[in-house]
């Protein structure tokens, strides 16, 4: 939801869904990666869908931004990870292979 945060597990890096409708990546106080240069003025926010795509809505219920990694039948063991080193890195199969990342390293 918008105005909410998920943090990695050592708590330096957080995942904000901001007011402006952009998800984001911070450490050391600075933004380090944004899902998108657009601002969206009525997001809802973000979810890790059960096809393994993840997105951000507006609250019309349009997607406004996705990870474009929907699989034709579905994956729902894939799961999205804050990770210590800076990345935000969707995961299928449980965790044994990560299918996309923000390459936000620290």
């Amino acid at each position: 939801m918008v105005g909410m945060s998920i943090f990695s597990k050592d708590r330096s890096v957080e995942l904000r869904m901001q007011d402006d409708g952009k998800l984001a990546i911070y450490y050391n106080n600075r933004c380090a990666w944004q899902s998108t240069d657009q601002q969206i003025s009525n997001a809802k926010g973000a979810i890790m869908q059960g096809d393994g795509n993840f997105c951000i809505y507006d609250k019309n219920g349009k997607a406004t931004w996705h990870t474009n990694t929907a699989a034709p039948t579905g994956d729902n063991k894939t799961f999205v990870s804050v990770q210590d080193d800076g990345n935000l890195v969707l995961y299928k199969n449980g965790g044994a292979t990560p299918i996309w990342s923000s390459k936000s390293n620290k």
